[in-house]
This record gives structure tokens, C-alpha cells and sequence, in this order.
């Protein structure tokens, strides 16, 4: 049974639990050892193992990683060395918590505006706080709207996101509005996945038994229904720690495989600067391993090509033409 409906409004402030943004700043030490290890050795590694590991993609695909090799950071620094950030103007769409922003302060960018159609209103007071008191020369906006009604006074220098574009229901627009908010030459950065095909696509799928990791595209809607409320936390649970709850009962998912995302930033105006793709370990030994398995969803989805059931993550970074 379903613990505790989702029921709540956008207006409710949704801010993480007991939320900290002052603890993010420091960068651990291990932190450093395993950005310094991923960057001098398993990334040059990982090149030459799975070069080539996706065949039927219709994109240039510059370093396929195992679902690891690559932080936030790392990814931070990447879009850094292709345009330098420091005083440019970043829209951050789906901004959340924004507790990220203390690896966007390290680039000294002259303002970052974030907007999210859900309410964090604490967490964005606590950061602009921060701020103030730690004189950081950013300057914070935040705007609680949906991202297809935003309008902004000037352009951008660099839009960036991490695990929006696959709960985009109408992509498309989402990508033409990011084109016309930024600037010529202007650098658009994003990370989503899992995508839809993948191992839990639905970012719920999975939670139980691994073996279940595709429910969201074999049960049929009645099954999958009684698969959620046998599975799903509490609203607290779901918000702060699951999150794939919320989705699944909004039905927040682009539901596209990667040429279709890339297809899409094609028509946009868009071109790829650089491409990596993340594969799902588990996704690709079931299937490998279960024949089973593999023959159900080639039979349901005869026009997907099998590896895009553990293609699980795009790192884009793009450029408007």
C-alpha cells in the first residue's frame, strides 16, 4: 500500500531536511585523490577499453564511462576549459536546492540565475545568506516558475543542468527555449539519464530486486501501478532520499533514447563539442546474461536497438550556433 500520497502543492517549500549549504563547500580529501585518479588513469583507461562500445548511436560519442570516472566537479571543469566561466551569465534550469553552487562559486561567474518550477525557498535563502556573509562576488537569483513561461532581461552566457532533461515532458520546446535564452556561440552543459530505455529508467524500477530494473517498460499500466505502491517510501522518503516516487506519480519523463535527445539539439541549433556517455553496469549484464529478459523487451520494442537498454546517462556539452 501507498505509505503517504503525494500530495502537496508547488507552493510548498520542499527544501532538503536539516540542510546545510555551508558544509558543501569543502572538498574532501578523498574527493581530491579519486578526481586526481579518475582524471590520470581510469578516464585514459576507459577510452581505449570502450571505445567504440556504442555502435548504434547516430552521434559522435567522444569516452564511454561505466556509470563512474567523472564528478561534478570534473564536469565543472570540462565546460570551464571550453569557455572560462569566470564573470560570464549562467542560467541554471532546475536548480532544486542548489546546493551544488559552492563548485560553480570556484569559477567566479558573475551571476547564476536558477529556476525551478517546485518551491525551495529556504534552501535559496540559505545560499543567498551564505553569500552575503562570505562576500562571494556571484550574484544569486532564484526564480520559482516553469521553465517554458521564464523570461529573462538579457541572454546568457552558458546554460547548464544536471538531471532535468529526462523529466522534461515536452523536450523539444525546453530545448528551442534554451536556444532563444542564449547567446550566440554560448555554451549549453547538461547531464541526464537514466534515460527512459535504460536499467530504471523511471528512476524507481529496480529498487526491489535488480532483475526488475526494466518493470517501467515491460508491466503493463495496471501492474506497474500495484509494482509502485508496493514499492514506493513515504512523501519525506521520496523527496529527500528515493525521488524516483515523485516522477513516476507525475509522470515526469521525457520517455526518449539518446539519438532522439541528440536529434533534437541538432534541430535546435545546437553542436556538439564534446559527448560522453555514461553505460549502466547492471542493465548491460542482465542483458547479456538474461536471455529471458532481453527477448521480452526486443519483442515489446522491436525498433530499439538493445544497447540503449543500459545506455544510462548523456554529459552534453553543446554549443549554439
Amino acid at each position: 500500500m501507498i505509505k503517504k500520497k503525494f500530495i502537496f502543492s508547488n507552493d510548498k517549500d520542499i527544501s532538503i531536511r536539516n540542510g546545510n549549504f555551508s558544509k558543501y563547500q569543502d572538498y574532501k580529501i578523498r574527493d581530491i585523490v579519486r578526481d586526481y585518479f579518475d582524471r590520470f588513469f581510469r578516464r585514459p583507461i576507459y577510452f581505449f577499453i570502450y571505445k567504440n562500445f556504442f555502435k548504434h548511436q547516430n552521434y559522435k560519442i567522444d569516452l564511454t564511462l561505466p556509470a563512474k570516472g567523472f564528478s561534478t566537479l570534473e564536469r565543472r571543469k570540462e565546460l570551464n576549459k571550453i569557455s572560462k566561466i569566470e564573470n560570464k551569465i549562467m542560467l541554471n534550469i532546475g536548480c532544486g536546492n542548489a546546493y551544488d553552487y559552492h563548485l560553480w562559486f570556484k569559477f567566479k561567474p558573475k551571476k547564476i540565475v536558477g529556476v525551478d518550477i517546485l518551491n525551495y525557498k529556504n534552501s535559496w535563502m540559505k545560499i543567498k545568506k551564505f553569500v552575503n556573509k562570505e562576500k562571494i562576488k556571484t550574484k544569486v537569483e532564484f526564480y520559482k516558475k516553469d521553465f517554458l513561461n521564464f523570461s529573462y532581461k538579457n541572454k546568457f552566457d552558458f546554460i547548464v543542468c544536471d538531471a532535468v532533461f529526462e523529466h522534461c515532458i515536452d523536450f523539444s520546446k525546453v530545448i528551442n527555449l534554451c536556444s532563444k535564452l542564449l547567446k550566440k556561440n554560448g555554451i549549453l552543459y547538461s547531464s541526464y539519464g537514466p534515460i527512459w530505455f535504460a536499467y530504471g529508467g523511471d528512476h524507481f524500477s529496480g529498487r526491489d530486486k535488480q532483475y526488475r530494473g526494466f518493470n517501467h517498460l515491460l508491466l503493463n499500466k495496471r501492474d506497474y501501478q500495484n509494482y509502485f505502491k508496493k514499492n514506493v517510501g513515504t512523501l519525506d522518503y521520496e523527496l529527500n532520499e528515493g525521488g524516483g516516487g515523485v516522477f513516476v506519480q507525475n509522470d515526469l519523463f521525457s520517455k526518449l533514447n539518446g539519438n532522439e535527445y541528440m536529434d533534437i539539439f541538432k534541430k535546435n541549433k545546437f553542436s556538439q563539442i564534446k559527448t560522453y556517455a555514461e553505460f549502466c553496469p547492471i542493465g548491460y549484464s542482465l542483458i547479456k546474461k538474461n536471455k529471458v529478459l532481453k527477448k521480452r523487451l526486443l519483442k515489446k520494442y522491436p525498433f530499439i536497438n538493445q544497447e540503449n537498454y543500459y545506455l544510462k546517462t548523456h554529459i552534453v556539452y553543446l554549443k549554439k550556433k
